[in-house]
């Protein structure tokens, strides 16, 4: 609205209006602030563009290890974002900042507190994980935590990404896990690796009614990554495995859920 206040573009006026929505997301996709900025060539003073450009906002990464068994050292999971738009190479300002630039650079950072995302204290609970890509990060300290604490209690992790052969993050340390029988089940899903996609939460349909079970035996069900569409994917499973191996009504259902909530049984880290 800014740069059509001042070019008047025939173009930005019709996606600007009411009922073209969809159009005007089709027509963002992919383009940054930048982009548009240069694509119409709007001069105006700094303090007008300080009104309607957003600072740089903070980064948040979920801590990969547990001070249990790193003390001292905080370790982060981090994709370095990269690709090409338009013939442009663009890449993520923190990430690749972090895989590329900081080694002779003091960044600064805080700790933000998650109050509730934390293993169970109890020993002997049981732990459902969903961690797709990053999301991997939380999940791999609470198992060192858990592991370095002598819990007794079963583990079981959903991992996905798209290739087995290049993203399966920590596999050496999840797979000695496993076979250790400290990580009771270790479920993978590599949507690209087959012509059907394959995702976390077909492998948690799968498996229904073992989930089911452990949520009946008290467990702990976490969640980490992305929020637009795989956390949404997983609540929606996680609801129908309920319902289906529950026997439970809808009301019921939700009721379960709510519990779950409740309880701090269903804790969710989504960006």
């Amino acid at each position: 609205r800014f740069l059509l206040d001042r070019t008047h573009d025939t173009e930005l006026a019709r996606l600007l209006r009411p009922n073209n929505k969809i159009a005007l997301q089709q027509w963002m996709w992919g383009r940054q602030a930048m982009d548009v900025i240069a694509e119409f060539g709007v001069k105006a003073e700094a303090h007008e563009w300080m009104t309607i450009l957003k600072r740089l906002q903070p980064r948040l990464y979920s801590i990969s290890s547990s001070p249990k068994t790193d003390a001292g050292e905080v370790q982060l999971t981090v994709s370095a974002v990269r690709y090409d738009h338009e013939g442009l190479s663009r890449t993520g300002v923190c990430s690749t900042f972090l895989a590329d630039h900081c080694e002779d650079t003091e960044i600064p950072i805080f700790v933000q507190k998650s109050v509730h995302f934390r293993p169970p204290s109890a020993s002997d609970t049981p732990m459902i994980m969903v961690g797709p890509g990053t999301g991997i990060a939380p999940f791999r300290g609470f198992l060192n935590e858990r592991k370095e604490l002598g819990h007794t209690g079963k583990n079981w992790l959903f991992f996905g990404e798209q290739h087995e052969e290049t993203d399966f993050y920590y596999r050496d340390e999840m797979e000695a896990m496993r076979d250790d029988g400290f990580l009771t089940h270790l479920d993978v899903a590599f949507s690209r690796d087959q012509r059907q996609k394959i995702y976390v939460q077909d492998r948690i349909r799968e498996h229904g009614a073992r989930v089911w079970s452990w949520l009946e035996a008290g467990a702990h069900f976490y969640v980490c990554g992305d929020a637009s569409r795989m956390a949404k994917d997983v609540d929606a499973t996680l609801r129908e495995v309920v319902r289906t191996h529950g026997r439970l009504d809808e009301e019921d259902t939700e009721l379960f859920m709510k519990q779950l909530h409740a309880d701090k049984r269903y804790v969710r880290d989504v960006y």
